[in-house]
């Protein structure tokens, strides 16, 4: 994440004498910083080295010493002898493994220890031109090469003769700290990486087989081979209509009133600032509207916000309990299977402080879990590795999802035509409204 720049403004010619000090005060800080590491991190120095075996297994002893100390409470779900077992096993196996072989292998033992915030990530610069979606009525190519144009919102059968979601149950140890919910969200972006298939025993070579089902009903066999990025060329996409939710992907926050309905739509789609507007600017000019508007309801939508900083919205959902729209009937949330990390702190302040209706899907996010995330890098790999420094505990009942008080799932039907059946339930139907 971007932090701002903390720098101060230099003033000259105001150098007193305890300014001097405190450059001084600095500067032994960032000696010593440097020689320790900062933030708990130790020093990288000792661990790097030249020949690649080595590098590889001072990488994850640098690991193995550091996430523990960084850490939350690293070994809430895996054991710390289990955790030190599986790192001294994989040093064993570097010389007989590749980069990528190595690098999928640390990042299964990160998801191993059930914090879906703390992990590596994976990129590859091969992959297979495939964009995927886990929907209701299966797994569809929601995006493709030129190449494979025809394949464009096909559904997925089979992957090299095995069933789709057996082979994406094949790769839950990618995502083992991970529910339902989150699992079919991210899983897809694992499925199109040839050295993943190829770790997990679902490829034995480059090229895959894929049967799929096309939008007329009839069924395909294709040949797939992985390109890089720079080589992909995306399909376009056929024109359609775009549901409400999805008409501004580049604002975090925004709100349109659907005058014939009575009804004001808000998405929050990020618990993220936009330098142009921020919340607090925003929430103001949402206020001022509504006050002059004849309204039935109020949608919060946050079905696709995958968190930041739950605080940004704090004093809005105070000033929505405090409102007219604080009543059974009037007050709505969207949430659904991208609804993550500090947006289920959002959804579950506003199920305990309001009397608002969820409508969507079960959250990827669980209420109770670890957060507040901060980073290091591994010495030689230079691999980026996320860690939790916050406990959120919410709710008293240990669950692993938000469920909505209505399901309505996400279909590929609705995608292709454009349409969203959680608002129109929402705005046509809803519940009967109470007096507080």
């Amino acid at each position: 994440m971007q932090q701002p720049d903390g720098r101060r403004e230099r003033r000259p010619g105001r150098r007193s004498a305890r300014v001097r000090r405190g450059i001084v005060s600095l500067l032994l800080v960032t000696l010593i910083a440097a020689l320790t590491g900062c933030g708990g991190v130790p020093s990288t120095r000792a661990y790097l080295a030249q020949d690649r075996d080595n590098r590889w297994v001072n990488d994850i002893s640098y690991l193995e010493k550091t996430l523990p100390q960084v850490h939350k409470n690293l070994y809430f779900h895996l054991s710390e002898q289990e955790f030190h077992r599986q790192l001294e096993e994989l040093k064993q196996k570097v010389p007989a493994c590749s980069d990528e072989q190595i690098e999928i292998a640390l990042s299964v033992i990160l998801a191993g220890i059930g914090d879906t915030h703390t992990g590596s990530n994976i990129g590859s610069e091969y992959r297979y031109p495939l964009e995927l979606h886990w929907f209701a009525e299966g797994i569809y190519i929601t995006g493709t090469s030129t190449e494979y144009q025809e394949l464009l919102d096909a559904r997925l059968i089979t992957l090299n003769g095995k069933k789709i979601e057996a082979a994406a149950a094949a790769l839950r140890p990618m995502l083992a700290g991970a529910n339902a919910s989150w699992f079919k969200t991210q899983i897809v972006y694992y499925l199109p990486m040839p050295g993943i298939l190829k770790y997990f025993g679902l490829s034995q070579a480059d090229e895959i087989e894929l049967e799929v089902e096309l939008e007329n009903g009839r069924r395909q066999t294709v040949k797939m081979r992985p390109v890089s990025y720079k080589d992909y060329v995306a399909a376009e996409q056929p024109a359609g209509p775009v549901p409400l939710y999805r008409s501004r992907p580049d604002e975090n926050y925004w709100y349109e009133y659907l005058e014939d309905q009575k009804v004001v739509y808000l998405n929050y789609s990020s618990c993220r600032q936009m330098r142009d507007k921020p919340f607090e600017i925003f929430a103001k000019e949402f206020w001022d509207f509504v006050q002059n508007r004849e309204v039935n309801k109020l949608v919060i939508d946050i079905r696709e916000n995958r968190g930041g900083s739950s605080t940004i919205l704090d004093p809005f959902i105070k000033e929505v309990k405090n409102s007219d729209f604080n009543r059974q009937g009037k007050l709505y949330v969207i949430i659904g299977k991208d609804t993550f990390s500090s947006a289920v702190l959002n959804a579950i302040s506003l199920k305990q402080k309001t009397r608002a209706y969820f409508v969507g899907e079960a959250t990827g996010g669980e209420p109770n879990h670890y957060g507040e995330v901060k980073q290091f890098k591994l010495p030689n790999s230079e691999i980026t590795i996320r860690y939790s420094t916050k406990y959120f505990h919410w709710l008293d009942q240990d669950i692993n999802t938000l469920e909505p008080d209505k399901v309505i799932e996400a279909t590929f039907a609705a995608y292709r035509g454009g349409t969203d059946p959680v608002l129109e339930w929402i705005v046509s139907s809803g519940i009967s409204p109470t007096e507080l």
